[in-house]
C-alpha cells in the first residue's frame, strides 16, 4: 500500500464520521480494532472490536447534541500508520469544547487497526464530558 493511501483511509473514515454513517465507518476497521482514549471521563478507556468503537464515537455525536465536530489540521502518513492533528469543538449546555488532538492510527492491509488518541488538554476534554 503506498504511503498516501493510508491517509486516504483516514481521511474517509473521518467523512464517514462527519456524515454520519458510522455502519459505513465500520468498513474500514479491521475486525480486532482498538481504540485507546485517555483522560478520566466516562467515556476514557479502552474500546475493542467495531461495535465498541463505533458506539463510542455515537456517543460523542449523542452526549454533545450533535455539536461534536472534528476540523482535519494536517494529517501525517509513513506506511502502516497515520497521524492526525485536529481540532475538536462541541457545545452542551453552558459549557464548550475547542481542543486540539492528535490521533494515531495504525493501519494494516488497508484497515485501521488501532488508534490512540493524545488530548493537548486532557482535563479539559474530561471537564467537558463531566456529569454525563
Amino acid at each position: 500500500m503506498a504511503e498516501d493511501a493510508y491517509e486516504s483511509v483516514v481521511r474517509r473514515a473521518y467523512q464517514d464520521f462527519e456524515s454520519g454513517d458510522l455502519d459505513l465507518l465500520g468498513v474500514v476497521m479491521a475486525n480486532d480494532v482498538a481504540w485507546h482514549e485517555p483522560g478520566r471521563s466516562t467515556l476514557a478507556g479502552d474500546y475493542k472490536g467495531p461495535e465498541a468503537v463505533l458506539g463510542f464515537l455515537g456517543q460523542l455525536k449523542a452526549r454533545s447534541g450533535g455539536t461534536f465536530k472534528i476540523e482535519i489540521v494536517d494529517v501525517l502518513s509513513e506506511p502502516e500508520r497515520a497521524v492526525v492533528l485536529q481540532r475538536e469543538t462541541a457545545t452542551r449546555g453552558d459549557k464548550s469544547l475547542d481542543v486540539v488532538t492528535a490521533v494515531d492510527f495504525e493501519i494494516h492491509h488497508g484497515k485501521i487497526t488501532e488508534i490512540t488518541v493524545y488530548q493537548a488538554d486532557t482535563y479539559q476534554f474530561d471537564e467537558f464530558w463531566a456529569d454525563v
